[in-house]
């Protein structure tokens, strides 16, 4: 886990950091290509959810449409993309379903968890110290200390993406399945 480092410590910052510590480096590309893969995963649920008001053969549940994919990228940050999941999941999907509890109690609050790590590794400014060879320091805005962060610490934030992305698909199959059958809004 991510802990303070020393008061006594000073940072190195500048261009092409990374590049200094190659496995962290790799480690947060990994974290952000999880994410997108999250964030594909997403949008295919908000497509099919679309998907399902156009015509299409019951049996085999609602296809995917492209605009819901178009719609959902358009979308400045996660909450207002989170948001659309849960109206366009709200519209098909009766409020008392086992559905409408699981998207609100487990499948939202495992992205919201994703998001606020991921922001923790991304929407930052790193740093080096000789004092930490194996880490990286997370600088801080608001107060004049360094966070450490080694490997496991990004391994851990790449666990939390996953999982929520499985998470997300196996709710997307639930939907399809429920969706399956289930006439088509007009």
């Amino acid at each position: 886990m991510a802990h303070q480092a020393r008061a006594d410590i000073l940072g190195q910052i500048g261009d092409r950091l990374l590049e200094k510590r190659p496995e962290l480096a790799k480690l947060l590309g990994v974290l952000c290509g999880q994410w997108s893969w999250l964030e594909c995963n997403m949008s295919w649920l908000c497509s099919m959810l679309l998907g399902k008001y156009t015509p299409h053969n019951q049996r085999k549940g609602p296809p995917t449409h492209p605009l819901g994919i178009q719609i959902f990228e358009a979308l400045p940050n996660i909450h207002s993309r989170l948001e659309l999941l849960q109206g366009l999941a709200g519209n098909l999907i009766p409020p008392d379903h086992k559905l409408t509890k699981e998207l609100k109690d487990t499948v939202l609050p495992s992205i919201k968890r994703a998001a606020t790590r991921r922001n923790h590794f991304i929407h930052t400014w790193w740093s080096l110290s000789k004092e930490y060879p194996d880490a990286l320091l997370r600088g801080s805005s608001t107060a004049d200390i360094w966070m450490v962060y080694e490997a496991s610490d990004f391994r851990e934030a790449i666990n939390l993406i996953v999982n929520a992305s499985h998470t997300v698909s196996k709710f997307t199959i639930k939907v399809r399945k429920f969706l399956r059958g289930r006439k088509r809004p007009k």
